[in-house]
């Protein structure tokens, strides 16, 4: 996005700006930071943030915000009327950077944090889509998880086994990335692993009702917007972090100033993921026929 384009969001958030601020002031809700990696290397990628500018992020929300754990932020999903407005902050995938970068600054400001890791990225038997050709390991290894997890404030949880489309494969298919992911996590950190991340946000109500089956306490999407009482905890809402937003984008993201920008994006980009998996069903269902 060029300045012209980070121009217009902002204008059109400061638009939504006095709404968003009533409604965080009486409704409340909790809501969940979706990083993924924080970086120095030119990487060229919106999802990395160097660690310049996630140090001033981190430096923001200390000093304005109520800052929870994921597991925190759940039990009060679960038990109050009303809860108040706090933050959490998440990262996907597992980069061997969250360990490098982040973590340093993360316990710098004292904010707790959850991975979500993808098994066969930790075995080196499958790669990101996104970086098909690093010659880098850019993935934590078992050690580095372990470490994570014993780290005060850090806790793990699962991002399949492989990162999938999961609404595109096979009962069978899903149901072992959901479960064995969990058994495996579980085994390396020898402690309990609660919570689930959907890859790409990509989940319908089937994969929903997998993850809740499996014990996981509460799960994460994309979509868009804060987490008030009487949120699906299987569907918890994000509000993702990029290369491109500086602390004037962070605070109208933690207001909700863009998130109507945001929920129109998430539909578009749901309404492709419903084409693509009916296709992929259609395609299974058709060589099974044959």
């Amino acid at each position: 996005m060029g300045i012209g384009g980070v121009l217009l969001r902002r204008l059109a958030g400061a638009a939504f700006l006095p709404g968003a601020w009533l409604q965080s002031r009486f409704q409340g809700g909790i809501r969940i930071l979706m990083y993924h990696r924080v970086s120095p290397a030119p990487v060229y990628d919106q999802l990395t943030v160097t660690p310049e500018r996630f140090a001033r992020q981190m430096e923001y929300l200390r000093r304005h915000c109520r800052i929870l754990g994921l597991a925190q932020a759940v039990d009060e999903l679960r038990s109050s009327e009303f809860v108040r407005s706090g933050i959490v902050v998440t990262f996907d995938d597992g980069y061997r950077d969250n360990l490098e970068f982040a973590l340093p600054i993360l316990r710098r400001f004292e904010i707790p944090a959850t991975i979500f890791v993808t098994t066969a990225f930790c075995d080196q038997t499958a790669r990101h889509p996104r970086y098909p050709e690093s010659p880098e390991r850019l993935h934590l290894d078992w050690h580095e998880v372990r470490e994570l997890a014993n780290t005060p404030g850090i806790s793990i949880g699962s991002h399949t086994l492989t990162h999938p489309y999961l609404s595109r494969t096979t009962d069978t298919q899903a149901s072992v990335e959901i479960c064995s992911s969990k058994d495996r996590l579980a085994s390396e950190v020898q402690g309990p692993v609660d919570y689930f991340c959907y890859p790409s946000g990509d989940v319908t109500e089937r994969e929903q009702q997998m993850v809740q089956s499996a014990g996981y306490r509460a799960a994460v999407t994309v979509a868009p917007g804060v987490n008030a009482c009487g949120v699906a905890l299987h569907a918890l809402r994000r509000t993702e972090i990029t290369d491109r937003d500086g602390v004037v984008d962070l605070f109208m993201k933690v207001k909700g100033a863009y998130d109507p920008i945001h929920r129109l994006l998430h539909w578009r980009r749901r309404r492709s993921f419903a084409k693509a998996a009916t296709a992929a069903r259609l395609g299974v269902a058709s060589g099974a026929n044959k």
